[in-house]
């Protein structure tokens, strides 16, 4: 038995360890030239853009959008859906790890509740004590206030860097991974 808990340690600390990185990944810049009036700014013309939909737009929120001008509300739109985006698939390896692993520990130590009592998805979420959906909600809170758009800088880009490195707003490589990682959750959504 000693061979195989240490084999389940050794997966636990991977996948903690991915998870970890995933979640420091989310939050990587990614860029977008941002145009600087509205006679320049065309939509169907910005990265992510995808066939058949094309540019899709149906409540014209960026035409008459709260945040002043298209370009402003283009800009704003374009950086929550790609923080969100990145928050969600977090949250997605999230769910994949607690399906395979579990933290070992107490959640709730007045309450004697492990980590390995609780359920899988969102069943487990109603285990958790009323004091834990409050730190959650909490930290969901301080993170809306706390990490924000660089201002001046390309959608996406909360200043964090990607993996200690910063990638060059405007460059190729920047351009193809913010088209790529928009399209996918365009195409998973």
């Amino acid at each position: 038995f000693s061979g195989e808990k240490k084999k389940k340690k050794k997966k636990m600390k991977l996948a903690i360890l991915a998870t970890l990185v995933a979640a420091v990944s989310a939050f990587a810049p990614a860029p977008m030239a941002r145009p600087t009036s509205s006679l320049k700014m065309d939509p169907k013309d910005q990265i992510g853009v995808l066939p058949p939909l094309g540019y899709w737009d149906p409540l014209g929120l960026i035409k008459n959008g709260p945040y002043g001008t298209p370009e402003d509300n283009f800009a704003h739109y374009r950086a929550v859906e790609v923080k969100h985006g990145r928050i969600a698939m977090a949250g997605f390896l999230g769910l994949i790890t607690a399906e395979n692993f579990r933290f070992e520990g107490l959640l709730s130590p007045s309450q004697d509740l492990h980590f390995k009592d609780l359920s899988n998805g969102m069943a487990g979420l109603k285990q958790v004590p009323f004091e834990g959906l409050v730190q959650m909600a909490v930290l969901v809170g301080i993170h809306e206030v706390v990490i924000k758009q660089r201002e001046g800088k390309q959608p996406g880009d909360f200043g964090l860097g990607y993996f200690g490195t910063s990638l060059e707003d405007g460059s190729a490589y920047q351009k193809r991974t913010l088209n790529v990682e928009i399209q996918v959750k365009m195409v998973t959504n």
